[in-house]
């Protein structure tokens, strides 16, 4: 009896100790999913935080069309275009490459380039391998493609008209063609693809590139990019591109382009900084605006002169400052060794720009182009381009400093012109008798002036 006792107690203890064994294992393999390294040194495409987005940011940071690398691959709204990618690539292999570079030498070629590409992201990219490199290959002729079709249609700013003087085969591949043949849609690509959710690295459309550089026109990467996007970047000047000038993606590269090339900004430690008065209110203070010319360098290169004037490179809003400038921002959010010089440049926009009468003011200097008679529409997208931007430093720090110090000394003067004035007017104008009695002073030194001129030519031989 007591021997059957010791074998059942002995029984359930081990039937609980196995149980328990159990549970730790799975346990275990549940923590070990969800365990992550952090995110490489490398990482240059993010997720725009919630904080940063409200219900009408959805179009300005997530794609419409086309999704491009893993954030949005795979979703239900976007799939309609992937068989775009299929057709394009086979363009792409068909037509612009020599007999012996074929699909498998796209393959391989990204495949050596997956663990450096997957750092590139932020966020963890849970494909495998096959289908990470898949979607690359896949992505990156997409976009290759399309920038070569692109310049060899020379599409026009209008967006999807057919040139007249293109014989009619020509005239039929545009329209047969899925993204040429439609008005819109060249339009709604430019803003997906430079969204920073929607990247993927600039190394990857390089490989391609070079796979395919026997037919590339004579053009480098960096200019088919840059002309691509040119109709939606804000300078009003086209802008130079070069093959030194160098980017991790497409939007990084765009933001490169966008920066002074040859004057270096410094900034001033937040929050030591301090904000300016609107246009309208900057004009009362004396200060006057001034398009800057062909001298400027970029589009950021705002100047003050001693005189009071402040100089502004023309820019034109539109897709540049609802699309491509808050995700600019974004990115210069996400790293802390970017600068926050197109950051800089939304905040003097954001200080400078109150009403649609500041608008109006820019509009009718020629510094700002686009948009007529939607002034009060374009002041509140100026002021709710990105909220909860962040700086640490201030691109136009000595700007600000000499601009407050001008409207301050432009304020003393006329104060002290208008207390001579109020002076002049209590002695001297107070009453009627002292207003005629400074007349009759005027009047008789005006004809004793008179009368001494004519003295002196009565005496000249």
């Amino acid at each position: 009896m007591e021997v059957n006792n010791i074998l059942k107690t002995t029984d359930r203890s081990d039937h609980v100790s196995i149980e328990i064994e159990d549970e730790d294992e799975v346990l275990i393999a549940a923590i070990t999913e969800e365990i992550t390294c952090k995110p490489s040194s490398q990482c240059f495409i993010y997720k725009v935080p919630k904080k940063y987005q409200t219900e009408r940011d959805i179009e300005t940071f997530e794609p419409r069309v086309v999704s491009i690398g893993p954030y949005h691959h795979g979703k239900v709204s976007l799939i309609a275009t992937e068989v775009y990618k299929r057709w394009y690539l086979y363009d792409l292999i068909s037509e612009r490459t020599t007999r012996n570079t074929t699909l498998k030498d796209f393959v391989k070629a990204i495949r050596k380039l997956e663990v450096r590409a997957r750092e590139y992201y932020a966020e963890p990219v849970k494909l495998t391998s096959n289908e990470f490199v898949k979607m690359m290959v896949f992505d990156g002729c997409f976009i290759l493609e399309l920038l070569y079709k692109y310049i060899e249609r020379g599409i026009s700013e209008d967006e999807g008209d057919e040139n007249e003087d293109k014989d009619d085969k020509e005239g039929s591949n545009n329209k047969n063609d899925p993204i040429f043949g439609t008005t819109w849609m060249i339009y709604r690509l430019r803003k997906d693809l430079v969204l920073l959710e929607n990247q993927i690295p600039f190394i990857v459309l390089q490989t391609l590139f070079d796979l395919a550089k026997d037919h590339n026109g004579g053009y480098f990467l960096n200019e088919l990019v840059t002309i691509f996007f040119q109709p939606i970047l804000p300078s009003m000047r086209p802008v130079t591109t070069s093959s030194f000038i160098k980017g991790k993606h497409i939007l990084d590269l765009l933001r490169s382009h966008l920066l002074p090339s040859s004057r270096h900004m410094k900034g001033g430690n937040y929050p030591e900084w301090e904000y300016i008065r609107s246009a309208t209110e900057l004009r009362e203070s004396g200060v006057r605006f001034r398009k800057k010319g062909d001298l400027a360098d970029g589009l950021l290169d705002i100047t003050f002169t001693k005189d009071g004037v402040l100089e502004i490179p023309p820019f034109f809003f539109g897709e540049s400052w609802n699309i491509l400038l808050p995700n600019l921002i974004a990115l210069e959010q996400s790293r802390c060794d970017y600068t926050d010089q197109i950051t800089s440049y939304f905040i003097f926009f954001d200080s400078l720009i109150n009403t649609e009468d500041d608008v109006k003011l820019l509009r009718t200097q020629g510094i700002m182009e686009g948009l007529i008679n939607e002034d009060e529409k374009v002041a509140d997208a100026i002021n709710n381009l990105f909220k909860g931007a962040v700086v640490d430093k201030f691109y136009y720090d000595g700007l600000f400093t000499r601009v407050n110090a001008y409207c301050r000394n432009w304020k003393r003067k006329k104060a002290k012109m208008h207390k001579w004035k109020v002076s002049l007017q209590r002695d001297y104008f107070s009453t009627p008798w002292s207003v005629i009695s400074v007349f009759t002073v005027f009047v008789v030194l005006v004809l004793t002036l008179t009368q001494t001129i004519f003295s002196i030519l009565s005496y000249s031989p």
